[in-house]
């Protein structure tokens, strides 16, 4: 009897708690003015179960439509989309080197993606010498090398005139040049037409991390959340591991591999000193490499393929710029490129299709230390503040006509010429390599891979959107996008 009264008791504490910490959460907390929907801030696992069905990077922008550019959707998470909160969050500011990231319990410490600001500035300088000048150029052959066969297999493709999935065999492509620079040996995704095993652990993957923040989140239910997670992302994640593991080590037994100026080459130049990473650091950073240097490219090409395709005049332009050149084929070469050909119209639309289609649409956690000023609004300690790409990308605050695939409002004029509707455009809000001291390393390398491959199709292929790709662009988002097949037509260009 006794203890029955005691378990009541209990219970009826632990539902008066709650019941408090809603009230308090709605309308006491320090955050309380920021607007947002009432309903996640009450009750946060809403926010977690719309990241589980692959919804919360296309809520949040609906959010910041509704209650404007700073939005609170959870109770402690604060959404910017001002281009000002860019520097605010990820850059230096007075009282801290730099706002600390929010991490996981998946987080890897050895990583240059989780580690902290001592270890993040030696992982960058042991890569900083594959991503310099001379690094990429050191790099052409490899990277021509797979551009070569991508065009192949698609000269194979376009004689039979079958729809085929550009999507695919633009990770193929990518998958099998980072495979080669990291590792010394591709994937063989051109070769086979197929995914390498480890590709596939690595789209199945991506799906475990808002099962880990939801479970990070709720400890107490941490062994009910565990067993919904599904087997095969778990899997597939001691895939991924052992596989990049065996690769790392294979390399680093192959001498012959040494000197060629890649990923790997760039890491062990200090082997073995004071500042040489480890093994264990130097498969964790391979494997963001992995992931960060082909997912990203791969469905950044995906995007502006779909988005020329459904704007018939803008590709009309495009391809017009890319064949109008009097320069051979071969001038659409690798880093000297850009200065024999600027190809202004086609930068403008892999530009409008970062700002449509971010490879990374979520926004990418830092928590405050100290209250601060954040895009003019001051937030207080222990806040998670973060810039949306999407919703910024997608407000009509930042961009004229910001549901529309304009390249145009990337031209010089349109800086320039007060006339221009785009004039008043804040294309600083567009970041998708992030800024501060931990921003996209591969930028650049990322830059020249897109602007090769999709001036080398453009220049020998005529492309056709297929009928059951035409709302390819309706996907879900766990960190990256989970695309469909991207189905079109090749035919080799008409003279």
């Amino acid at each position: 009897m006794v203890s029955s009264l005691i378990a009541q008791a209990a219970l009826a504490f632990c539902l008066l708690y709650y019941l408090y910490s809603i009230i308090h959460a709605v309308y006491f907390h320090s955050l309380r003015s920021i607007p947002g929907p009432k309903w996640w801030i009450a009750f946060p696992v809403l926010r977690h179960i719309s990241a589980i069905r692959g919804q919360v990077d296309l809520d949040i922008p609906r959010f910041h439509l509704k209650y404007g550019p700073i939005v609170r959707f959870g109770r402690d998470e604060v959404s910017f989309i001002d281009p000002e909160a860019w520097k605010d969050i990820y850059g230096h500011n007075n009282k801290h080197h730099q706002l600390p990231k929010v991490k996981n319990s998946a987080s890897n410490p050895l990583d240059i993606v989780s580690s902290n600001d001592a270890d993040h500035s030696r992982y960058r300088k042991s890569l900083s010498h594959a991503f310099s000048a001379k690094g990429l150029q050191a790099q052409e052959p490899y990277v021509n090398n797979y551009v070569e066969q991508l065009l192949a297999r698609l000269k194979e493709v376009a004689q039979f005139q079958t729809p085929t999935d550009m999507s695919k065999w633009y990770e193929l492509t990518t998958f099998d040049i980072v495979g080669d620079l990291a590792f010394g040996e591709p994937f063989g995704g051109l070769a086979s037409s197929e995914y390498h095993d480890t590709v596939k652990t690595i789209f199945e993957s991506i799906k475990l991390f808002p099962f880990v923040k939801m479970r990070d989140a709720f400890p107490v239910l941490f062994s009910f959340i565990s067993l919904m997670i599904p087997k095969r992302l778990l899997e597939a994640q001691k895939q991924q591991n052992a596989h990049t593991r065996a690769a790392v080590m294979k390399r680093l037994v192959n001498s012959s591999a040494y000197n060629r100026g890649d990923f790997m080459d760039s890491m062990t130049r200090n082997r073995g000193e004071k500042d040489g990473l480890t093994d264990d650091e130097l498969v964790a950073n391979a494997n963001i490499l992995i992931v960060a240097g082909s997912e990203t490219t791969a469905t950044l090409l995906a995007g502006v393929t779909y988005l020329l395709l459904q704007n018939p005049e803008t590709y009309r332009k495009v391809v017009m710029e890319v064949r109008s050149v009097e320069q051979p084929e071969s001038d659409i070469a690798y880093t000297s490129s850009a200065a024999k050909i600027p190809y202004t119209y086609m930068w403008a639309c892999i530009q409008e299709a970062f700002r449509l289609y971010p490879p990374v649409p979520t926004g990418l956690q830092r928590v405050t230390l100290d209250s601060m000023l954040i895009a003019g609004h001051e937030i207080p300690p222990g806040t998670k503040v973060s810039v949306h790409p999407l919703g910024a990308s997608w407000s009509p605050v930042n961009f004229h006509a910001p549901e529309r695939f304009l390249p145009e409002r990337w031209l010089p004029e349109a800086r320039t010429d007060p006339a221009s509707p785009f004039f008043h455009d804040k294309r600083d809000v567009v970041q998708p390599f992030s800024v501060g001291p931990r921003n996209c390393i591969g930028r650049n390398l990322a830059y020249i891979e897109m602007r090769l491959i999709l001036s080398r199709l453009l220049w020998n292929f005529d492309l056709e959107l297929c009928e059951q790709s035409s709302a390819w662009h309706d996907q879900k988002a766990y960190t990256a996008w989970e695309k469909p097949p991207l189905m079109c037509r090749l035919t080799l260009r008409k003279n």
